[in-house]
């Protein structure tokens, strides 16, 4: 367990009240803007850290209750701010534990993924049985949904070429196949959002670990997440989400093709943290740092994720951190 630094008041010139009523704006207003929504339990963890448990349960209880009732009395209010508010709570709230109980990142990482794994496929199984319509059907409905605001769009739009036009209208003609991919992906995207969610608030938070390490003795840095090791024994269930893959094309039964893309895909976020560590260490030993760092990794992530997967898997057998060490003499040292 971790031990905490006493204070004599609950608040502190470094903790103030202004600093948390900031906090909680700044997660409700990450929560509302789309992409930066992965980074909004990042302000509560800290919360979490820098106040403590109560404090932060009050906090958001009442940000939660004001985010609800604006949605019911406020006309055009999105709802969806509450329910991203509560799981980005969800998300700080298991980040700020791993801290507090000085769990190593990797394995706080892998204990607190499973259970948001646990809990979203118990809520979406709870969905499926007890709405009036499936979970498949609510996916059908919001497909067709978009699908009718890309037509929409489409008539508009008037600079579409022949290439384009064709295969807009092959996407849009097929609803079927696309809710039924989405529907088939399911495991694979909350196994995804769970882990890749938490693994981002908990980079970002230890980023920041000078925020808070006054407050909280942590004995673990960084470094301890981005040196992420995928244990070898992986390499097994790897080999058998191939097999069933391919097989499907080869005899093997067609849920086979399912089962086995699901499970390469969810082990493939696993391969991407490890192949992110590399691809850090590579942008350290070219001394990138700062804000251009930042922009490097931020855009490798959004374009070449899978990249960072193979680069991930193929750091099993290469080791390629150990090319990255720059000897003495390589460095002009004489020593």
């Amino acid at each position: 367990m971790t031990k905490v630094e006493s204070h004599s008041q609950l608040f502190d010139h470094n903790a103030s009240v202004g600093k948390l009523l900031f906090l909680a704006v700044l997660t409700v207003a990450l929560c509302s803007f789309g992409p930066m929504s992965i980074v909004a339990p990042v302000p509560l963890a800290i919360a979490f850290l820098l106040y403590g448990r109560t404090v932060t349960f009050s906090l958001a209880a009442i940000s939660f209750a004001v985010l609800w009732a604006a949605s019911i009395a406020v006309k055009g209010f999105p709802l969806f701010i509450a329910g991203m508010y509560l799981m980005a709570f969800l998300y700080a709230l298991l980040v700020a534990e791993i801290v507090f109980r000085n769990i190593n990142p990797v394995k706080g990482l892998t204990y607190a993924g499973l259970i948001l794994v646990v809990i979203s496929g118990s809520f979406l199984i709870a969905f499926n049985r007890l709405s009036p319509t499936s979970l498949k059907g609510e996916i059908s409905q919001s497909v067709s949904t978009v699908m009718s605001e890309l037509k929409k769009q489409k008539v508009d739009s008037s600079e579409v070429s022949g290439e384009e036009q064709r295969a807009f209208d092959e996407f849009v003609s097929k609803p079927e196949a696309l809710t039924n991919d989405i529907y088939s992906s399911l495991p694979f995207i909350i196994f995804a959002v769970s882990f890749f969610g938490l693994w981002v608030s908990l980079y970002v938070t230890l980023r920041n670990s000078i925020i808070w390490r006054y407050k909280v003795l942590y004995s673990y840095s960084l470094k301890d997440l981005t040196h992420f090791k995928v244990p070898d024994f992986f390499v097994y269930p790897l080999i058998l989400s191939l097999v069933l893959w391919v097989g499907a094309d080869y005899g093997l039964p067609v849920g086979s093709e399912v089962i086995g893309r699901n499970l390469l895909y969810c082990l493939g976020v696993f391969y991407l943290f490890q192949g992110f560590g590399v691809y850090n260490d590579f942008l350290k030993f070219l001394k990138i740092r700062g804000f251009i760092k930042t922009l490097f990794i931020a855009f490798t992530f959004i374009l070449a994720s899978k990249f960072l997967a193979i680069l991930g898997i193929f750091d099993l057998w290469f080791d390629f951190r150990k090319f990255f060490i720059k000897t003495k003499k390589d460095e002009g040292d004489t020593i």
